[in-house]
């Protein structure tokens, strides 16, 4: 229903926007960015995924394109000095491929006084420090934005609406924004099974200057449905209620339907001369085991040397692991039970992560818009915590692990 809604409205914003440009093309503005970048990593266990919604990874012995290249085109345009319509529609790896899908952002802004701002459509997840940006490679020195803080969320959109207010100080600005509204995630499997988030509100405070930064974000959504792996599940522990009366209660706190998830995050930044700090920390929680506790951040810092810039980066997540008998005593465990409770330990596992990286990097700005990037990553993977990477086979079922990655990347802008 939701892609239903937005297709009209894309279409229906394609249709006046064409025709408004055969009226008045100076109001139109086309501008794109793209990366072109390869991976590959020391291992075939583990292999190297940007984000939890692709299925395409890089692993031992070759090159891997898909995971980070991608090529995105933006449309704005001007209807009056107060109102324009503002286009994003990037291809990239993902699991399906159509016009909503591609579609990142199709908003109307409107200014309602130099303060006061309100747009409606297709707007970024605004739950990042990064949301505008995740996909603008140029716009930041890595070669990709942690995996550690943002892979683990592969939504990049919501529709909805926002309101944001804009106090400019002597020293700094002030940013204050709200946004209500509805998506899906799609967490990558064999077909495609979205999970669709319902009643999402956040707020978030920015205060900025010419040389340091902070924002502080909160974001509350409930989700509508399972996917097919958890919803497989739930109903072979609902099976069990005559051997376990406890099994129905247990079967709901596996389930993400209905579930009330929060996510919580704070970034901030700071230029010292030719040094700049910057590091971001998430928490994310619900009422669903599938999505436990977790705690999520990156440290990075750069140094500037004329059109070079070498940075140093530690990203990490966290999240206990879970054992069923330790958290479960009464789930009745046997050899008709066994393969469910392996089940029962994959959905709690999936989703919670455990792992650090230290990434180390350079960027050439070749032109103003033209920039090469390498980078080398080691990725330190605890047992049961891999989930972020792509591999073979149950997620609890793997063990300790090293993965070293090599990045290398061309990100323009036009």
């Amino acid at each position: 229903m939701i892609k239903k809604q937005f297709s009209l409205i894309a279409v229906m914003m394609s249709l006046l926007t064409t025709f408004s440009v055969l009226a008045e093309q100076e109001k139109l503005k086309i501008s794109g960015f793209g990366t072109l970048a390869s991976a590959t990593a020391d291992t075939r266990t583990y292999q190297f995924r940007t984000d939890r919604s692709q299925a395409e990874a890089a692993k031992k012995d070759g090159l891997a394109f898909k995971p980070l290249s991608l090529i995105g085109l933006q449309i704005d345009y001007s209807f009056s000095a107060n109102l324009d319509f503002v286009g994003q529609f990037v291809y990239r790896e993902q699991d399906e491929q159509n016009l909503d899908s591609i579609a990142q952002m199709a908003f109307l802004r409107y200014d309602i006084t130099p303060s006061w701002q309100v747009r409606a459509g297709r707007l970024a997840a605004d739950i990042f420090h990064f949301s505008d940006t995740r996909d603008v490679s140029i716009a930041y020195p890595w070669v990709k934005v942690p995996t550690e803080v943002y892979g683990i969320v592969p939504a990049r959109s919501f529709d909805g609406a926002d309101i944001s207010y804009l106090k400019p100080y002597r020293d700094f600005n002030l940013l204050i924004k709200t946004f209500w509204g509805q998506g899906e995630s799609d967490y990558t499997r064999n077909d495609y099974s979205p999970v669709i988030f319902n009643d999402l509100r956040s707020v978030g405070i920015e205060l900025a200057s010419f040389d340091w930064s902070v924002a502080f974000k909160h974001t509350r959504i409930e989700a509508e449905n399972d996917n097919a792996d958890i919803a497989f599940v739930t109903s072979g522990v609902e099976q069990l209620q005559p051997f376990w009366s406890g099994a129905t209660a247990f079967a709901d706190s596996l389930s993400l339907r209905g579930a009330s998830i929060q996510y919580t995050s704070v970034y901030l930044n700071r230029f010292l001369g030719d040094w700049e700090v910057s590091g971001e920390l998430s928490h994310i929680d619900s009422d669903s085991i599938a999505l436990r506790d977790s705690l999520n951040g990156f440290l990075n810092i750069s140094y500037f040397y004329g059109a070079h810039t070498f940075y140093g980066l530690v990203s990490f997540s966290k999240t206990d692991t879970y054992y069923l008998s330790e958290e479960q005593p009464g789930f009745p465990i046997n050899a008709n039970t066994a393969e469910l409770a392996v089940y029962v330990e994959e959905v709690a596992s999936t989703l919670a992560h455990y792992q650090h990286s230290l990434s180390l990097g350079w960027r050439w700005d070749v032109k103003e818009n033209l920039a090469f990037k390498v980078q080398v990553e080691r990725t330190d993977i605890e047992a049961r915590g891999g989930g972020l990477r792509a591999r073979d086979g149950l997620v609890v079922d793997s063990g300790d692990d090293v993965a070293h990655t090599l990045f290398l990347a061309l990100s323009f802008s036009f």
